[in-house]
Order: structure tokens, then sequence, then C-alpha cells
């Protein structure tokens, strides 16, 4: 097939020629509008450098706004009261033997007899497994059974009885060191 090689002009129009892109038009609205308020600002007056009044003269000279006392500073915070710190320098630990010696003759009766109660569960099991753990240290316990108000039952676990306070203060000082927490009973004849 023939194929045609001369240069014609496309459709028969003649190409317009476009103007400045958006851009440029942008960055020259810019650049005047800049220069404007350049001259403005050079050609017009400080507010600081006024030569004349206008108007009504004041009756006394413009003063400056009075200045504020200047403020102290502040301190760093130290706590009044060293309480806490000092009490424990001072603390004074008063061994057991000397509780002993009270005023109180139901406290020092040579003849009493105490119960020292380490526990108290609302289920038999866990009052087994703490009289077996006691049993484990040498410690000698009984469970006994106490009713509540309500119906509530309670299986108490208990060492002794021990008489006089010698005892009582070994087995307690046991319990302690191994970290059970115990309340003292009376037993009254």
């Amino acid at each position: 097939m023939p194929r045609d090689y001369k240069p014609r002009a496309a459709g028969g129009r003649k190409k317009q020629k476009q103007g400045a892109p958006a851009w440029l038009w942008a960055l020259a609205g810019l650049l005047l509008g800049a220069f404007l308020v350049g001259l403005a600002w050079l050609k017009l007056d400080r507010p600081g450098q006024v030569t004349q009044w206008i108007g009504a003269r004041p009756d006394r000279p413009p003063q400056s706004a009075p200045r504020k006392a200047e403020t102290p500073k502040v301190p760093p915070y130290r706590p009044r009261y060293r309480f806490y710190d000092e009490l424990g320098r001072k603390q004074v630990v008063v061994p057991e033997e000397q509780l002993d010696r009270r005023k109180d003759p139901e406290l020092t009766d040579p003849t009493a007899r105490y119960l020292v109660q380490i526990g108290a569960f609302t289920r038999a099991a866990d009052a087994d497994r703490l009289q077996a753990e006691l049993a484990l240290l040498g410690i000698e316990t009984r469970i006994t059974k106490a009713s509540l108000g309500g119906g509530k039952i309670r299986y108490r676990v208990q060492a002794g009885p021990y008489l006089g306070r010698s005892r009582l203060d070994a087995a307690r000082a046991r319990l302690k060191k191994n970290g059970y927490r115990d309340l003292l009973v009376r037993i009254i004849h």
C-alpha cells in the first residue's frame, strides 16, 4: 500500500499562542504586594517618633507603666515536719521479757493458762492444711469447731494450753519467726 510522505498541517487550523502559566502570575502578584508593603512601611511614621501633638495637650507628660515589684524567688520545698524520719531513729524496741513486768496481775500470773489461736477458717480442709504446716515446725495444735450466729461455722486452729508466760512467749516467737500471726486467748478457770 502506498504511503504519503508529504508534511501537511493538522486540521488546517493555526495553533494559538498560550499565555504565561498561572504560577508565574501568582508569583508576580506576591512580589508586587511585598514591594508595596515595604514602601508603605518605610514611608509611614512610627508611633515612637511623634513630633507634634494632635488635639489638646495632656496635663502631665506621658509616663511609663509602673513596674511590678519583682517576685521573690521561691525556695525549694522543704517539709516542715520530719516526724517520720526522726521517729525511725528514736524507735525503742521493748523485748518480750520486759513486757511481763506489767503491773496488771492478770497478765503476770504464773499459774495462768493461755491458748494461741493461729487461724480460723470456714472450711475444715484449710484448717487441716495449716495444722500440718505447723506440725512440720514442731508446734502442736488442735482444731476446734465454733458455731457463730446465723448458722455459720468456723474451724479454729489453736496451740496450747501454755502454763505461764515464758512458754507462751517462746511459742509465739517461733510462730512470728516463721511468718504466722497469732491471737492470744487466756483461759479462765
